[in-house]
């Protein structure tokens, strides 16, 4: 059965159980989904809670304020 994840994280508090599970999905996702430039984390930061990034360097191309363009 497959959970919805906004659901889920809905229930976080960040106690020492859950910061382990945690952990546990970090260590189970491939690298280039951890990546600081990767479309999810590009996406999530877009909104103006996480200060963006001046200049961004993706796929060969750098841009200003990449939050613009998507």
């Amino acid at each position: 059965m497959r959970i919805d994840l906004r659901k889920f994280f809905e229930a976080y508090e960040g106690s020492p159980h859950q910061l382990a599970a945690v952990d546990q999905l970090a260590d189970s996702i491939p690298d280039e989904l951890l990546d600081k430039f990767s479309d999810w984390v590009v996406c999530f930061e877009v909104d103006g809670e996480v200060e963006p990034l001046l200049e961004h360097c993706h796929k060969g191309y750098i841009m200003k304020e990449p939050w613009r363009y998507t």
